[in-house]
């Protein structure tokens, strides 16, 4: 007689290979190295990129920040997507980056399911608002340069309202995993966390979010960016004819 084996299904994590268990939770990347996955030494190669992304990153952006704080002249209102890049970037750095840089040097994340989704929520914030300040600040360098409004000015509270527009937009992406529509679950080598892209047909609806996300934020902000640069290109080879 053919026994039935249940495989039990994680909550909280999906591991990306097939393994020989019936029991998945017992190489739970937040309980066990998940050696499996690779060698060691691809761990702690990872350890070490994820640090040096943290202290450049960090440091980087830091200054930035800083300095537009400190120096009146360059609180320009043109300046404000550029802050608003800056700060992006660093929680991406400060929270994604060390996050990781820990995780990878013991093998697994060890921070916890909690964490996880506390992480990849930042990483998708941060990482959504920085390229939606790439396509504000594209069609911002086309408003003034190209003036296809005319003579429109571009003034601090339209400055304002963009940064507030990066923020708007990258919460609709990275707000509905913690709500039900897809999950944050580790990713990869399991050691930093993200949307999950791995399990279809359950009541996540991954399939969609990620359809979401592919369209929503990174063909619209991509396809902005490229429409404004290549405009700026004609002017620019327009003015120089002349």
């Amino acid at each position: 007689m053919r026994s039935t084996q249940v495989i039990e299904l994680p909550e909280d994590f999906w591991i990306p290979i097939p393994l020989d268990t019936d029991n998945i939770t017992s190489v739970s990347p937040f309980s066990v190295p998940q050696d499996h996955l690779g060698h060691s030494g691809t761990f702690y190669t990872m350890a070490g990129f994820m640090f040096f992304l943290f202290v450049i990153g960090t440091s980087i952006n830091t200054l930035t920040i800083a300095c537009t704080v400190r120096y009146k002249k360059l609180r320009s209102h043109l300046n404000y997507i550029l802050v608003n890049l800056a700060v992006a970037n660093l929680l991406v750095s400060v929270i994604g980056s060390f996050t990781a840089c820990c995780s990878f040097t013991f093998r697994y994340f060890i921070f916890g399911p909690l964490a996880c989704k506390i992480e990849g929520f930042v990483a998708t914030l941060g990482g959504m608002v920085s390229l939606w300040s790439l396509a504000v600040i594209a069609f911002e360098r086309w408003l003034v340069i190209c003036k296809p409004l005319g003579n429109v000015a571009f003034k601090p509270e339209h400055a304002t309202a963009c940064c507030v527009f990066t923020w708007i937009f990258a919460l609709m992406a990275s707000v509905p995993p913690l709500l039900g529509w897809s999950r944050y679950i580790p990713e990869g080598l399991q050691c930093s966390c993200g949307p999950d892209w791995y399990t279809t047909n359950n009541r996540y609806n991954n399939e969609s979010y990620v359809m979401f996300l592919f369209c929503f934020c990174f063909a619209v902000p991509f396809a902005t960016i490229i429409f404004c640069y290549s405009q700026l290109l004609i002017t620019l080879k327009m003015v120089r004819k002349h």
